[in-house]
């Protein structure tokens, strides 16, 4: 006789399944329950999409700041970039990736837990949650993506928003931090538009972004192609040079305070043709430290010599460049 602790399979004619003992059975149901627990709160890979954070993605935001009590009235707008430019290890031995906003000169630190799919940024020696990418349509979740301290955010809604030709579907999210706050995170591209509105705001979107190597929509505004913070403003020489009909301009801004005034931290890089006329505006807007690189496209113009000025505060400086048809 087989003892019935023992593994075993008997079979009665050749060919025939075997039959499996209790004992195995049992063994293998609580092998696959567990197995199958562990993967529900594992890297999700589907989840992972709504928030690519990967060194060189590049995302592109026009933004539009309302002066107004009911965010009607636009007082400016403007595109920027948003840049991961690197990776490290902080104190608390996790990886997190500096992503650059060129809109409120800052880097920030973000990592996704691999477990629980919650976004985590680092700030002030700890971190918190921004994201939760396992929320569901009715969730709440704790965030303090607006600040330090946790708002409850609640993912409302889930719909399909087309985007560089193709509809993706999208999640969106109210936050109880402001009157009228709520972004949508839109899968494979990360944070599609985002809202806020209390006694006057803003309202961002996705221009366009490069996810992976491949670019979705338009990149506009200035590319901080360098995650190191330069010393001093720096223009450099146009290229190719001669060119046509479009050429690219790079230039560096340091971490240094600007002129005062009302264009405090205004970086301006303006085209002028030989007889001193502008002919085109690059740049003007707020950068954060950093090294940027922006293409001027001059099919409209005609050939001849041409000067760039790069303009921020006290420092000024011209370079000349000449196009050819």
């Amino acid at each position: 006789m087989v003892n019935n602790s023992t593994i075993h399979c008997r079979r009665k004619k050749q060919g025939q399944p075997c039959k499996l003992s209790f004992s195995l059975f049992l063994i293998l149901t609580i092998v696959f329950s567990f197995t199958f627990d562990k993967q529900t709160y594992s890297w999700d890979t589907t989840a992972a999409k709504y928030y690519p954070l990967a060194v060189g993605n590049v995302w592109s935001y026009h933004y539009i700041n309302f002066s107004d009590y009911y965010c009607y009235v636009i007082s400016n707008q403007h595109d920027y970039i948003v840049q991961v430019v690197s990776d490290s290890i902080m104190p608390n031995g996790k990886k997190y990736f500096k992503v650059i906003n060129g809109n409120y000169f800052m880097g920030l630190f973000q990592r996704i837990d691999s477990n629980t799919m919650n976004v985590y940024k680092w700030s002030n020696g700890t971190e918190c949650i921004t994201d939760s990418l396992f929320a569901r349509k009715g969730d709440y979740f704790n965030s303090c993506r607006g600040g330090y301290n946790p708002n409850q955010n609640l993912l409302f809604d889930t719909q399909n928003i087309s985007f560089a030709g193709q509809s993706r579907i999208s999640r969106l999210i109210n936050g109880n931090g402001l009157v009228g706050e709520s972004y949508a995170l839109m899968k494979g591209m990360g944070i599609f538009s985002n809202r806020e509105c209390e006694f006057g705001g803003y309202y961002e979107y996705l221009n366009g972004c490069i996810i992976n190597g491949i670019q979705y929509g338009t990149i506009l505004g200035v590319n901080n192609n360098s995650g190191e913070l330069p010393v001093q403003f720096s223009l450099y020489q146009n290229y190719p040079n001669p060119f046509n009909p479009t050429t690219k301009i790079k230039f560096s801004v340091p971490f240094l305070p600007l002129a005062k005034g009302e264009a405090e931290g205004v970086v301006k890089l303006i085209i002028y043709d030989i007889l001193g006329r502008e002919v085109a505006t690059l740049v003007n807007e707020k950068l954060s430290p950093g090294t940027y690189e922006v293409e001027w496209d001059a099919s409209n113009y005609p050939s001849g010599v041409y000067f760039y000025k790069l303009t921020a505060g006290d420092f000024t400086q011209t370079k000349k460049m000449l196009l050819i048809k």
